[in-house]
């Protein structure tokens, strides 16, 4: 019976150590599997790193180079606008206007050209009123008539002022009449003194 019993235990013993040789033969090939597989994820997910790394990021080039230039420009308008005579903005040049020359030979007035202190003029009192030729005087002295002489008419019933002058005086006329109209009523009607006579103008004072 011993003899019999034997020979089974031997074999169970070499089928356990044919099985245990199985399963570390299995394991070595699930290990090998594992490793592969690890070895092709690193290998799939290694180019995917490089591609994320050779992309550089301009972002900070960009940025720093835009805001030197907008501050160069800026500098520069400002020189530019402190320069005396620069000005940014063009401006019209002006058109200068050219008038046509006057033709007309300007009027003086006749106290430009003539010497009212070189007038020998006689102030007669016809009005009838005692002391006007007096008034008369000083007031063509205050015009600037300086040799005056006073004295009476012929007949105190004079209505107005009246002149009289010589023809070589003529050109005074309009300038005692325009004097004299300022305080006296003139008339127009104007008598020629003759040129013997000892004044150049005689005036006759009237009432008004």
């Amino acid at each position: 019976m011993s003899e019999v019993k034997e020979p089974k235990k031997k074999v169970l013993v070499v089928e356990e150590v044919e099985a245990e040789e199985n399963r570390v033969e299995d394991k070595s090939d699930e290990q090998s599997l594992v490793n592969d597989a690890g070895e092709s994820n690193t290998e799939t997910e290694q180019p995917l790193i490089q591609e994320s790394e050779e992309k550089p990021n301009y972002l900070w080039i960009i940025v720093p180079t835009a805001l030197l230039v907008g501050a160069l420009a800026g500098g520069l308008i400002t020189y530019f606008s402190a320069v005396p005579g620069f000005n940014a903005s063009p401006t019209s040049t002006p058109i200068a206007t050219i008038e046509p020359l006057s033709t007309e030979t300007p009027v003086s007035s006749p106290s430009a050209e003539l010497k009212k202190e070189s007038l020998k003029i006689q102030i007669l009192n016809g009005s009838g009123v005692s002391g006007v030729a007096g008034k008369a005087k000083t007031y063509l002295e205050n015009l600037g008539y300086k040799n005056i002489e006073i004295g009476n008419a012929n007949s105190s019933s004079f209505e107005t002022t009246e002149i009289s002058i010589k023809t070589a005086s003529k050109e005074y006329l309009d300038l005692l009449l325009e004097d004299l109209g300022k305080d006296y009523e003139v008339s127009t009607d104007t008598k020629i003194l003759s040129a013997s006579s000892k004044f150049d103008a005689i005036i006759t004072l009237g009432k008004k």
